[in-house]
């Protein structure tokens, strides 16, 4: 029986088998490895993810969801079917021995949310095959100097490497989305050993006002000891950088802004 998809929950089922075929080959799977789907939604990658002979834990949180995927797939002992908020689960506390393969066509409206999850579960993770909205996939791998650069785009490369794999357009979904949508990889590079939360926090608030001088975006912003930066402070860390004073934060590459956060951490 089909589920009719959810607003509420950002669902757009995909429903284009060649699509689903072209996901799941990117995760170059072989018996016996650790999976975890994002939302199996009808199921349609879930499929094709057990004939593979992976060990499979599907994460869902409509539960009108969960009896169809349990009795499609709930007699093989290689499929495990989680009722939770993916954002809320704790990868770490049943990734056990092996680490997954990630897997997930993201909801639209917290597909960031879903991508700094990954960053926090990053050293459990082998790489991500990840569905986002395509302008989403844009943010994730723009360059400094770009529109789309942003502290999204900072954070995310800090720990992963992104490739773009292809595009799927809105007729392959069911409802359509309004949007193109763009499979990507995100593999861990472990460029950074730096706390993600304050890391996060201090991007967020370098490009809280991308059109002004990163000095005044940052002036009086608490930092995780619950120090505060002046103006002048900021400007002197970025003339030791070896840049303007007057500079913005779209301007600074991802190792700038590594070298930015340790001064002001010194």
């Amino acid at each position: 029986m089909f589920t009719p998809a959810k607003k509420r929950f950002g669902q757009n089922f995909l429903t284009d088998p060649h699509k689903a075929e072209g996901l799941v080959a990117a995760l170059e799977l072989v018996p016996g490895d650790s999976v975890l789907e994002v939302g199996p939604g009808t199921g349609i990658l879930t499929e094709l993810i057990m004939k593979s002979g992976a060990n499979l834990t599907a994460v869902e949180l409509d539960r009108d969801l969960m009896e169809p995927l349990r009795e499609r797939f709930g007699k093989s002992d290689k499929f495990k079917l989680i009722e939770s908020d993916i954002i809320k689960l704790n990868l770490g506390d049943i990734a056990a021995s092996s680490k997954f393969k990630i897997i997930g066509n993201l909801p639209y409206n917290i597909s960031g949310a879903i991508v700094e999850w990954l960053i926090e579960y990053n050293d459990v993770i082998i790489f991500a095959v990840i569905t986002v909205q395509k302008e989403v996939a844009a943010r994730l791998k723009a360059e400094p100097d770009c529109r789309d650069y942003g502290s999204l785009s900072v954070i995310v490369q800090s720990y992963f490497d992104i490739k773009r794999l292809f595009d799927i357009p809105p007729g392959c979904f069911t409802p359509k989305p309004k949007v193109d949508s763009t499979v990507l990889m995100l593999t861990p590079n472990k460029k950074i050993d730096i706390d993600f939360i304050p890391f996060r926090d201090f991007l967020r608030a370098a490009f809280s006002q991308k059109r002004k001088k990163l000095a005044n975006s940052l002036n009086s912003r608490a930092l995780p000891d619950g120090r505060t930066l002046t103006r002048e402070e900021i400007e002197k860390y970025l003339v030791r950088l070896g840049k303007m004073a007057d500079i913005r934060a779209e301007q600074l590459t991802l190792s700038d802004f590594l070298e930015l956060y340790r001064m002001t951490r010194e």
